[in-house]
């Protein structure tokens, strides 16, 4: 029995796994050898992780969950239903990634933060767990501030929230093809963040981590459908051993 948000997160993390890994093998969109960096990929999960604890841990004292001004504006806000609250509050949420995506972009030293994301040349379930510290602290400051601090979300509501954003990064990133017909207007899918991830000049399309709206509405958007089946994915260049601790901080 779940008795708290944590063994929550656990279960539905857990569940997750089994589900897109099972996806995958029934029905993977690109053929390549994700074992090879499996040892990193590993290790980028535990270290991604460990900093989002960090990073939310700090953010969340630091806010103090209800907080002069931010807490006062919205006050109206509780009210709403559960369900509403929980969607604005993800709404509001990518829409701030989305800009900060944009920016991790197009300024060198944000695009440092960024860069250890973009490092797959294989795209599945786990890889997407590629962030480097600053990457982290830079995107939970929006995960922990809007919900907690704006919405009022209480801390199982949080971690409602949490799986339901944890449920995309497994879904972005999976090897998977999948066509959601009409919905593509609305939702990503993993063809539409894979044109992201290429390593072409389209990397800095598709910013959206949730919404395919943001990028059709700022000029981002890149239609998958127009993209060829195969292409290349990560850097586009050799990342050495020794440059990698530095990526992984973010620096």
């Amino acid at each position: 029995m779940v008795t708290n948000k944590y063994d929550y997160q656990i279960f539905v993390f857990l569940s997750l796994v089994l589900v897109f890994e099972l996806w995958e093998r029934l029905r993977p969109a690109r053929h390549g050898d994700r074992y090879g960096q499996l040892k990193l990929d590993a290790l980028s999960f535990v270290f991604a992780i460990m900093a989002n604890r960090i990073c939310t841990g700090v953010i969340a004292h630091y806010t103090g969950g209800h907080v002069g001004l931010i807490s006062t504006i919205p006050a109206y806000l509780e009210k709403l239903p559960l369900a509403v609250r929980i969607g604005l509050a993800i709404l509001v949420v990518d829409f701030i990634i989305y800009w900060l995506h944009r920016a991790q972009h197009r300024f060198a030293i944000l695009w440092r933060t960024h860069a250890w994301h973009h490092s797959p040349e294989h795209l599945y379930w786990l890889s997407g767990f590629r962030t480097s510290l600053l990457h982290s602290f830079i995107n939970n400051i929006p995960q922990v501030v809007v919900p907690i601090a704006i919405f009022h979300l209480t801390p199982f509501e949080t971690a409602i929230g949490y799986s339901l954003g944890l449920c995309i990064q497994f879904w972005e990133h999976t090897n998977l093809k999948v066509n959601i017909g009409a919905l593509e207007w609305i939702f990503i899918t993993p063809d539409y963040h894979r044109v992201h991830h290429s390593a072409t000049d389209k990397v800095g399309k598709n910013l959206g981590t949730t919404f395919t709206f943001w990028d059709r509405m700022f000029g981002t958007f890149v239609d998958p459908h127009t993209f060829p089946e195969q292409f290349p994915l990560g850097l586009g260049e050799e990342i050495k051993p020794r440059n990698i601790p530095r990526m992984m901080v973010g620096v």
